[in-house]
């Protein structure tokens, strides 16, 4: 009898338990925000594991079953706990990765852009050195190479420093660059590791400025540029003979 009467009890308060549609609700929010968060590309297999989840709540709300759908929510609650905890690890990852990545790609351009001022050095070296054989007997007055060096950079420099709204064509008009707004396909050509637009530069780049240089390529890069005359420079344009004479009056300086 006590037994029966025990019975009677749990049908009782079983049938007086209300299913819990709001709890399901908020799993399948989370499982939809799983999705936004881009679950399936991070973690492909945990992705799986929480669709199965958003399959099974479909089949508790069909069936109705109060007591198998309290089972469920326990136990999705703690699923969606850990693949959060796995998803915020597994972005900390990539996150590091691209750290990674970034400060491998600075390295790699700051090496390069010292690598390419030591060549343009060594090429003016071979210039001043070539000179110095030419006049044997001048070599006494010739300040060192240093001093020319210096002067040489202060009036044709090697390496030029963009800045804001700059463009290629306005860089070569310069004095101190070429004179001629027509060589900017050189500026182009001598700088591609860096400008994959000629029409876009950004400030604080940093141009090559090419000048052991001959007259072909000039020709060349003026006729690209759009001048009529290309072969017909302008007076006070760089050519290689003006850059030669420079460094010979420099080095016949006393």
């Amino acid at each position: 009898m006590r037994w029966f009467l025990v019975l009677i009890l749990l049908v009782f308060l079983f049938s007086c338990a209300k299913f819990p549609e709001e709890e399901l609700k908020k799993i399948k929010i989370d499982i939809e925000n799983l999705y936004y968060q881009d679950l399936p590309e991070y973690l492909p297999e945990e992705w799986e594991q929480i669709r199965s989840l958003w399959l099974t709540l479909d089949e508790i709300e069909r069936e109705r079953n109060i007591s198998e759908a309290q089972r469920f929510i326990l136990y999705s609650n703690y699923k969606i706990k850990i693949v959060l905890e796995s998803l915020d690890e597994k972005r900390k990852e990539i996150e590091q990765k691209r750290r990674e990545v970034i400060k491998k790609i600075e390295e790699t351009k700051k090496k390069e852009e010292e690598e390419q001022k030591k060549e343009e050095q060594q090429e003016q070296l071979v210039v001043i050195e070539k000179i110095e054989e030419k006049k044997p007997e001048k070599k006494k007055k010739i300040k060192t190479i240093e001093d020319v060096r210096f002067k040489i950079e202060k009036r044709f420099p090697s390496f030029y420093t963009v800045k804001e709204r700059e463009t290629l064509d306005e860089i070569s008009s310069y004095p101190f660059i070429y004179n001629d707004s027509y060589y900017w396909p050189l500026l182009y050509k001598y700088n591609r590791n860096q400008i994959r637009d000629p029409k876009k530069l950004y400030p604080g780049q940093i141009l090559k400025i090419p000048r052991s240089i001959s007259l072909e390529e000039i020709y060349k890069a003026r006729e690209e540029a759009g001048a009529k005359n290309f072969r017909s420079l302008p007076k006070n344009a760089f050519t290689p003979d003006k850059y030669k004479k420079f460094i010979e009056e420099l080095l016949a300086e006393e």
